[in-house]
């Protein structure tokens, strides 16, 4: 099964019935755009909706579509990740992981006064009694990021990241929930591991996106 829709993620998940999913990986928008303005304005990525504000209330209905024993793997920024710590607890998750992805080679960010960022952080959370349905995953993963030429999607993630958390937190065959699909990396990770899916995408652009990149994955699993 995969369902992937468009709109806004908190009526999706409002139609969606209690405990419905086995887990959620996502990369919401995290209510801050920062891009250095070394960069010129032609070659600047492009805006993600919701970007810019605070975006926490989704988590609520998150929790509810999840089932007990479920899990939760949600990136963000390091500037507000405490915030996002204290929202994740109170919808109703117990925060298991503090975890980080070395993307290998750094980014651009603040060129004079920072350090060149190479990393992303996520939060790992459950919901009840979890187990690992397989080995324990270490907190730190490593993957190359990918070519900003290769997608249109800012902040694309790598499906081989994807993949890992996918298994790490979801059940042999479970449904995976992700309520900002982006350009469908989670999407793809599901179709390879051969896990249903389930996704909402508010930007019709990255909707088409996303939905022939699971598609292609899914294709590519029967060939």
């Amino acid at each position: 099964m995969f369902d992937l829709r468009l709109g806004d993620c908190l009526e999706v998940m409002r139609s969606m019935p209690d405990g419905s999913v086995d887990s959620i990986v996502t990369d919401p928008p995290y209510g801050m755009s920062f891009q250095s303005q070394r960069v010129p304005a032609e070659r600047r990525k492009a805006k993600i909706a919701g970007d810019g504000k605070p975006f926490i209330w989704w988590l609520a209905e998150a929790h509810r579509v999840l089932r007990d024993g479920g899990a939760m793997v949600c990136f963000t920024d390091w500037r507000n990740q405490e915030t996002w710590r204290i929202a994740i607890e109170c919808a109703g998750f117990d925060i298991r992981s503090h975890c980080v992805w070395d993307r290998v080679g750094h980014g651009m960010g603040d060129l004079s006064a920072a350090f060149a960022p190479r990393h992303d952080v996520f939060w790992f959370a459950t919901k009840g009694k979890f187990k690992f349905p397989g080995k324990r995953p270490v907190s730190v993963l490593r993957h190359q990021r990918p070519a900003s030429h290769h997608s249109p999607h800012p902040t694309r993630k790598p499906v081989e990241l994807m993949l890992d958390l996918v298994r790490a937190v979801t059940p042999s065959g479970g449904v995976v929930f992700d309520p900002f699909v982006g350009s469908g990396s989670t999407g793809e990770a599901a179709a390879i591991g051969g896990y249903a899916f389930k996704g909402c995408e508010l930007s019709p652009e990255y909707f088409d996106l996303a939905k022939a990149n699971i598609e292609q994955a899914r294709q590519a699993q029967v060939a």
